[in-house]
């Protein structure tokens, strides 16, 4: 796990608006906390919760049926290990972040200390139809987990822009929840502009159901990015991937693209069948080549067990191998029910010009003449029969985890070369834009969708701090740090006093609670110094404030002990 000291504030100087200090007024447990990480609790009443608390989730929280859980923009709720949100069949989540007060979903770890799987993450279940019967859902710790029905417009209400960071509780070897999971849900729930970062499992996975997504991101997980199974029929638009090159499945593969009809590639009905347009999948190749030693990435796209999957108007990039199609998804392509049109492959160890992996097995398949799906792979404009290389497709040499930029250059092949005609995109859900991938080359990556309410850093976020400065308080100046930072047991903090009066200098832990008060008084204005004890305080993170008459300013300092 990544440790990251902070580092010393010494002598800084800042000027900040009189705003508190925290961005919490209370702190509230959801769930049951009484020691078992499985304890279960159910939601029998409407609940609503508020911006102004900070929500720590512990174990199985069920919103029962018929009830509605409120979640406003702003919100945070970090989980503890096992910790997971399960919304029931005919229950309502109304989780309506905004693009400037996203919802954050988020370990209970401190910044720096934060690990893929931290806590267990999001899942919602419907009336939707699948093709299996009763099916409990992935995780295997989920005891009121079955969904499914026969209403494919089922309304499991509204989640977007919302922030999941750090799910995928591994319970046991292969044995752990996705950052988003979705069960059964129907087309009439609304989900978009949702960032999934650093899942120990899929972003996303749905099995069965119609709902659809748009504007979503996966950012750093260890297995897939988009994985569907169990008859999902939802269509998919505008969608961006970033994988971290030092997290993948180390029991599996580790795939952009993962879809099966079931586990074992049956004609259960209904069939796997979701649509794809406008995705950007970065690969860890992108980002570091080679890869690191002991890493299990695999495929841009792994259609597999009758699955009929369609991706268009796309790009993948820097995975190892491009699309494979396996066991009766053969047979889809063959027969044009599975389509992959007008998409981009590149940056894959496998340069030959179609980039696909094990395309000798393709024609195992019964009935299929010999190599008519290289045929058809290069007849749906995918790569023409040139080899693609990052140059060409014009995303840049490499893109940066941290603030990543995949807008298509000046002169990219995906710019003006989106193809609409394509019945399957006929449906008026899809947006038909002239470029291909996710994102807009007309405008900078400040400017894209992703703007404001994501997160490619989420490893040193301090949710107990504010967003930003609100109210139209004047600002004065003030200095306040401390050394040295990490400490143990004990740190000076200095601070200057921009005017004489009463101050006040507190210490809160992660949590928003204060433990202890080093100044209630009056000041005189200019330096001072004291020194602050971490005696009887478990390591972690600690912020500590200095306030007075029209000024306010907020740091922190990590014992380490």
């Amino acid at each position: 796990m990544k440790k990251t000291a902070i580092a010393a504030l010494l002598g800084l100087v800042a000027t900040v608006a009189a705003l508190p200090a925290l961005a919490f007024v209370g702190t509230e447990t959801l769930g049951t906390n009484d020691g078992n990480p499985l304890a279960v609790f159910n939601q029998n009443t409407n609940r609503t919760l508020s911006p102004d608390t900070l929500y720590t989730l512990y174990g199985q929280y069920y919103v029962e049926a018929g009830q509605t859980l409120t979640i406003p923009a702003g919100t945070v709720i970090q989980g503890v290990p096992a910790a997971t949100l399960i919304v029931k069949p005919g229950s309502t989540i109304m989780a309506e972040g905004t693009w400037d007060k996203p919802i954050i979903f988020t370990s209970s770890e401190a910044p720096g200390f934060r690990a893929a799987g931290d806590w267990g993450g999001v899942v919602i279940l419907g009336n939707a139809r699948v093709n299996q019967v009763n099916p409990i859902i992935e995780g295997g710790i989920i005891s009121q987990g079955t969904y499914g029905g026969t209403n494919d417009d089922d309304n499991s209400g509204v989640f977007k822009y919302v922030r999941i960071e750090y799910p995928g509780y591994r319970f046991a070897l292969n044995n752990e929840i996705n950052g988003l999971t979705l069960g059964g849900v129907g087309r009439g729930t609304e989900i978009h502009h949702i960032q999934v970062s650093y899942a120990d499992d899929d972003s996303y996975e749905c099995f069965g159901g119609t709902v659809d997504l748009h504007h979503i991101v996966a950012f750093g997980g260890t297995d897939d990015d988009f994985d569907t199974d169990f008859g999902y029929r939802g269509k998919v638009q505008f969608a961006f991937a970033l994988r971290d090159p030092n997290t993948w499945d180390p029991t599996g593969e580790s795939n952009s693209f993962e879809s099966d009809n079931d586990g074992s590639g049956t004609t259960a009905w209904p069939q796997t069948a979701p649509i794809y347009s406008n995705v950007t999948s970065v690969g860890p190749l992108y980002v570091v080549d080679p890869l690191p030693a002991g890493q299990r990435y695999q495929h841009a796209a792994l259609i597999r067990r009758n699955s009929r999957t369609s991706i268009f108007n796309s790009v993948i990039a820097g995975f190892p191998r491009g699309i494979s199609l396996r066991n009766l998804s053969v047979n889809k392509a063959y027969e044009d029910t599975l389509r992959f049109e007008n998409n981009e492959i590149t940056g894959n160890y496998e340069y030959a010009a179609n980039m696909i992996h094990d395309r000798a097995n393709w024609n195992s398949a019964a009935g299929i003449p010999d190599n008519i799906l290289g045929t058809w792979f290069l007849a749906h404009a995918n790569l023409d029969t040139i080899v693609r290389v990052p140059s060409v497709v014009g995303l840049g040499a490499s893109i940066s985890l941290n603030s990543p930029d995949a807008v298509p250059q000046a002169g990219s092949v995906l710019i003006g070369t989106a193809d609409w005609s394509d019945s399957y995109l006929a449906d008026p859900y899809f947006t038909q834009v002239s470029y291909r991938g996710a994102f807009d080359p007309a405008k900078p990556m400040s400017s894209q969708w992703t703007a404001w309410w994501t997160n490619f850093n989420p490893q040193d976020a301090d949710y107990t701090m504010p967003a930003s400065p609100v109210g139209d308080t004047p600002v004065v100046r003030a200095a306040l740090g401390n050394q040295p930072n990490p400490f143990n047991p004990s740190t000076t903090i200095k601070f200057s006093v921009p005017k004489a009066g009463r101050a006040a200098l507190e210490v809160f832990d992660i949590r928003g609670r204060k433990v202890a008060s080093l100044v209630d008084g009056e000041l005189s204005a200019g330096d001072h110094a004291l020194q602050f004890s971490g005696e009887g305080l478990p390591s972690g993170t600690y912020f500590y404030r200095l306030s007075g008459d029209g000024y306010e300013v907020t740091e922190k300092m990590q014992l380490v002990k």
